[in-house]
């Protein structure tokens, strides 16, 4: 039995026991832990073993274990992401899916003889011209206590830092999932709107492995907006964008993260998305998935753990007279995950407490669950409705309401 584990080793190490006589407390250790990237998958072929390692959420590299030595192996492109799959143990087939900030997913066969790659996609790869002349920016920027936070960065070659131009910028930070390079819909018509797009990868993902994980988790928690925020500033400090451009969107649990950076510095934002979004965390343990949450973010049963809950429900952190950013809330009648009255109270008290004149807007679906399951119609409607949400409320001259 080969596995990954992050037993004494935050980065992971790859191990193997015997069936008949398991010992996971002290296996053959087969690939060590990399101090400086994590090994993020793994699979098993004819020819041995290959894996994944990936530093900082964002740069992945394939590898080859061979005669008890470690091999890389060149990609056809470099990759923000690499998927493995195999058949067996026994058939030498092995495939690579590599994925980046402006590429789709591509699906290559690796042949052990040439050590080369024949692209087998399943579908037609859907190229976009347009990000031909896309910079991508892969920093590291120091949060509130020190610790380096991994940024990525993009936009349009040869755009002018004079805090003029309007930021959109992301993060999650949850369950330890990584905020991993891929060619969302929201960047790409960011971008041809001429703003900047970002990607906070904050504690509470898997970045920087397990320790980053629990950085960001129950009482801990907090260090997740404050690595937004901090990443924010940075921006804002380089003259990247200025508060009144900035916008922020996030979904599921990265609504604690969009909910606190704005209720703890509202000062910094313009307008912010929250899709489907946990916002009352103090309450979540009622709910249809509560009991399962508790294990990511404690439980109110516990007093320790009831503080740092209480530190984390944005809801609990609106303040009356307060200049709140403008915000658009989705909500799904049948979610199971994240129920509706989350980001319903959420907006209500939001409504009563600002008194910056902003709309607080509430779309509730129905007949929907989720939100990330939903049709292609209704994913590209709530697109549009977002994008012009935000290019409404950062300033641009085509989104502006008419009199």
């Amino acid at each position: 039995m080969f596995y990954k584990t992050a037993k004494n080793a935050s980065n992971y190490k790859i191990c193997k026991t015997a069936l008949a006589n398991l010992n996971f407390e002290n296996p053959e250790i087969i690939v060590e832990e990399d101090k400086n990237a994590v090994i993020t998958d793994f699979t098993l072929t004819k020819n041995g073993l290959f894996y994944v390692k990936t530093k900082n959420g964002v740069e992945a590299k394939l590898y080859h274990f061979k005669e008890n030595k470690e091999q890389n192996i060149s990609i056809p492109k470099p990759s923000g992401s690499i998927n493995l799959t195999s058949k067996n143990s026994k058939s030498k087939d092995l495939w690579i899916e590599i994925e980046g900030w402006t590429n789709n997913e591509e699906r290559y066969h690796y042949n052990d003889k040439t050590t080369l790659f024949t692209e087998e996609n399943l579908g037609e790869i859907v190229e976009f011209n347009e990000l031909n002349d896309i910079t991508i920016e892969e920093i590291e920027v120091t949060s509130h206590d020190g610790i380096k936070v991994p940024l990525s960065i993009m936009y349009k070659k040869g755009l002018k830092f004079n805090s003029a131009n309007r930021l959109l910028m992301t993060g999650y930070g949850a369950y330890g999932i990584s905020d991993v390079p891929y060619l969302d819909k929201y960047m790409l018509h960011w971008l041809n709107e001429g703003g900047i797009y970002a990607s906070a990868h904050v504690r509470g993902g898997g970045e920087k492995g397990n320790k980053w994980h629990k950085g960001g988790y129950k009482t801990t928690k907090s260090n997740t907006w404050k690595d937004f925020i901090a990443c924010t500033e940075y921006l804002l400090d380089k003259k990247y964008s200025s508060p009144k451009k900035t916008a922020i969107w996030s979904g599921s649990a990265g609504g604690i993260l969009i909910g606190r950076a704005i209720t703890e510095r509202p000062d910094l934002y313009a307008a912010a998305f929250i899709r489907v979004g946990m916002l009352n965390a103090l309450r979540s343990e009622t709910g249809y998935n509560g009991a399962n949450n508790t294990k990511e973010f404690g439980t109110f049963k516990d007093a320790v753990e009831f503080k740092a809950l209480l530190e984390m429900d944005a809801f609990q952190h609106i303040k009356k007279g307060v200049k709140y950013p403008a915000v658009y809330l989705t909500a799904g009648m049948n979610d199971a995950r994240v129920p509706a009255w989350q980001p319903a109270k959420f907006a209500a008290r939001m409504q009563e407490a600002t008194v910056s004149e902003k709309p607080v807007l509430l779309s509730v679906d129905f007949e929907g669950g989720h939100g990330f399951d939903a049709s292609v119609n209704k994913k590209n409607e709530e697109l549009v409705d977002v994008l012009s949400f935000f290019l409404w409320q950062t300033g641009h001259p085509d989104y502006q309401p008419k009199k």
